[in-house]
């Protein structure tokens, strides 16, 4: 009679015992998963890393570039004020200039007028009048000059009155040329303006009863 052993023997006993158990499939599926998932997140760790140090710098270099604009602000900001100060002083500086100016022309304003009329009735004299222009003037209208020969003895003033640069003269003359001479002279003075003949009339010398030529004329005194 043939006999199977159906137990193992010594040897394969042996060799079943030195054989590696293998693992179940489950396992090792979730054992890699857990390696992807961490080096997955430890990466974006260290991405979030760099950025958060490439922001910070970033942030501190704009953080020193608003610290130096704020500073050149604030410079520009006292030297702005300090300018308009200085303005102000110069400009009060100009003012109370001109103020001083007019009150120096008010004071020979009136002394001018006087010494300019003085020249006008003088001969030799005239009125004060660029020559330049006056020759020009004289190309142009040989009857707009004066006549440097007439007799200033014909005419003379019996009132001169200046208030704020307003002028009031009176007078009488030997004829309606001689007061027309007078107020051609005036009217080509450098110191007065807007010199107009109001009116003349009739008038009578008291020494000798000559008939004479009254005059009211006004002007403006350029001081």
């Amino acid at each position: 009679m043939i006999r199977i052993n159906l137990l193992p023997t010594d040897k394969k006993r042996r060799a079943r015992r030195l054989a590696p158990s293998p693992l179940p499939t489950s396992d090792l599926s979730l054992g890699t998963w857990g390696i992807v998932y961490g080096g997955a997140i430890a990466v974006w760790i260290a991405i979030l890393g760099v950025l958060y140090f490439v922001q910070s710098a970033d942030l501190e270099t704009i953080a020193e570039e608003n610290k130096t604009l704020q500073a050149r602000r604030d410079e520009l900001q006292s030297k702005t004020s300090g300018l308009a100060e200085v303005e102000a002083r110069l400009e009060k500086s100009r003012r109370l200039e001109q103020v001083i100016q007019e009150l120096e022309r008010a004071r020979r304003g009136p002394t001018r007028a006087v010494m300019e009329l003085s020249k006008v009735l003088s001969n030799p004299g005239g009125p004060t009048i660029d020559p330049e222009e006056l020759e020009r003037m004289r190309q142009d209208n040989p009857l707009a000059g004066y006549n440097e020969s007439w007799d200033v003895r014909r005419l003379w003033l019996t009132r001169f009155e200046e208030i704020e640069r307003e002028c009031t003269m009176q007078g009488v003359g030997r004829s309606n040329e001689d007061v027309a001479e007078f107020l051609k002279r005036l009217t080509l003075s450098e110191i007065y303006d807007d010199v107009t003949l109001q009116r003349t009339r009739s008038a009578v010398d008291p020494q000798t009863g000559l008939q004479m030529v009254g005059f009211d004329i006004t002007c403006r005194v350029k001081y």
